[in-house]
């Protein structure tokens, strides 16, 4: 079976996390050990990637806590979400159209009555 490179690709970065095990990436993406070691014989990056773990110069980032400007609850936001759910998101657009709304609700006098 040949490796493609979407399977590199996964697997460099399951092992980027210093959380997971070698052997756990494996198991995740179903590679065999003699795939494996082919694999680092090909993609320099992964062999580059397997040494910073081999000596321990992987670190591990703290995720950053953000408040929802929805709920006001604290969350870990997944790329550049600034709520904490799709419920806060809609809440919060239906709240911004009803403002929006209230202020175009100022009807001007009509000049053709008397």
């Amino acid at each position: 079976m040949t490796i493609s490179n979407l399977e590199e690709s996964a697997a460099t970065l399951l092992l980027r996390s210093p959380r997971l095990s070698v052997s756990l990436v494996l198991e995740l993406l179903d590679i065999s050990d003699p795939e494996f070691r082919e694999m680092i014989r090909q993609n320099s990056t992964l062999s580059a990637l397997l040494e910073q773990r081999r000596k321990g110069e992987l670190t591990f980032k703290e995720p950053e806590l953000s408040a929802c400007p929805g709920c006001g609850d604290w969350f870990i936001p997944y790329a550049a979400a600034r709520y904490c759910s799709d419920e806060c998101h809609k809440m919060a657009i239906i709240e911004s159209d009803r403002r929006r709304s209230s202020r175009s609700r100022i009807v001007a006098p009509f000049a053709g009555i008397s």
